[in-house]
């Protein structure tokens, strides 16, 4: 991969970031998908400069990685919450129809 490839592979990865972080996961979804074949062409033989960009797209990945998982707890302990309220709302509707 040539550095001009990988410093646009690390251009996307901060793009996907800045998604991330406006809880925008469909638009990091797809600049992931333009972003994985720059990444999957890496060769094993790197320059230093060329490790360090790759180190640095590793370090942001754990961090987008970090917002996904905040997230996704947000989003389940949102749904739990429904569910308790649709719960207790069936509930309140059953015992009105028992009196």
């Amino acid at each position: 991969m040539s550095d001009e490839s990988l410093a646009h592979a690390f251009e996307l990865t901060m793009e996907i970031k800045a998604a991330a972080i406006a809880h925008d996961w469909l638009r990091a979804s797809s600049l992931a998908e333009a972003r994985s074949p720059l990444l999957m062409a890496l060769s094993p033989a790197q320059t230093p400069d060329g490790l360090v960009t790759i180190r640095a797209i590793q370090t942001v990945d754990a961090t987008i990685a970090e917002y996904f998982k905040s997230e996704q707890d947000t989003l389940a302990n949102q749904l739990r919450d429904s569910m308790k309220r649709i719960e207790a709302a069936s509930f309140y509707q059953m015992t009105g129809k028992i009196r």
